[in-house]
């Protein structure tokens, strides 16, 4: 049987945490491969929170590098980053989805400031200029990186060996880097988090491009159990 093929790009404890929430039946029925595109560590820069009134976390690798929060208020993009706060001591608040929809919200709170993004060295949305322009002042700190690495061999080889692959990709980093690293992708299904990582794709066009209706894992998996034809790809 030629099983169809899925490229998880994620970091590995991320991609094993999305191949845990995917049905045990769809599973039997393809390849796993998982290729990081993205290697996660710390800088080691500190955090300073004298004066600070909140924090800002937009993904769950700000908690794990961050100091703990012992009580303090963190602003939240996500459920799951909203709960990695949570884990490490912080009275943490779920505002929205997005970079865009956590912004409004802050400014809609009003909160006493200052805040400080605690983030990593890639981030979008400046989310402290534009807090800051709103009369909210917020500065952010870098506590962690994001090394894109290549597809591993594995990976190349499946992209390029005729079989049907799938690959959900979760950042416009981490699709931007997809792009450069395959040559082709008319044979591949890609699962873009939201519109921003598929316009990351670029010029590249893959058989199939499909968007979740939110970005968030839970509508990723969804989309590959409901709206990915299994029975023609296999």
């Amino acid at each position: 049987m030629n099983k169809p093929v899925l490229i998880l790009t994620r970091p590995a404890p991320n991609a094993y945490a999305f191949l845990d929430m995917i049905a045990p039946v769809l599973l039997a029925r393809f390849t796993v491969l998982i290729s990081p595109l993205l290697r996660i560590s710390g800088t080691g820069t500190p955090v300073d929170m004298q004066g600070i009134d909140g924090v800002i976390f937009t993904s769950a690798n700000g908690p794990a590098f961050a100091p703990e929060g012992g009580g303090r208020t963190a602003f939240c993009v996500g459920a799951k980053t909203t709960q990695a706060a949570e884990a490490n001591g912080w009275r943490a608040q779920m505002l929205g989805q997005t970079a865009d929809e956590l912004i409004e919200a802050v400014i809609n709170k009003r909160p006493k400031g200052p805040l400080l993004h605690i983030s990593g060295q890639h981030q979008r949305g400046d989310i402290a200029r534009r807090l800051s322009g709103a009369g909210i002042k917020t500065t952010a700190v870098n506590v962690y990186d994001q090394t894109l690495l290549p597809l591993t061999p594995q990976a190349k080889s499946a992209l390029t060996g005729g079989k049907p692959c799938i690959a959900p990709l979760f950042s416009p980093r981490t699709a931007t880097q997809f792009a450069r690293e395959c040559d082709d992708l008319r044979h591949v299904i890609v699962i873009a988090l939201s519109p921003a990582v598929a316009d990351a794709l670029g010029d590249k066009h893959p058989q199939q491009l499909l968007i979740a209706d939110e970005p968030t894992a839970n509508s990723m998996r969804l989309v590959l159990e409901t709206v990915v034809d299994w029975d023609r790809l296999a």
